[in-house]
């Protein structure tokens, strides 16, 4: 299982927040920082925060 590591961008504070066991496909999480939805993407190793209308 991947493992991706990134910042959360919408948060005045510094830090690397782990997600670990993704699966290979992507998933969507919550964000602990901020508490929003986020999409983990292995491939790209990133975590990008998901907009809801």
């Amino acid at each position: 299982m991947p493992v991706v590591k990134t910042e959360c961008d919408r948060r005045d504070r510094g830090g690397e927040i782990t997600y670990t066991g993704v699966d290979p496909d992507g998933e969507l999480r919550n964000c602990p920082d901020c508490g929003c939805e986020v999409a983990v993407d292995p491939e790209a190793g990133e975590a990008l925060h998901v907009e809801k209308e």
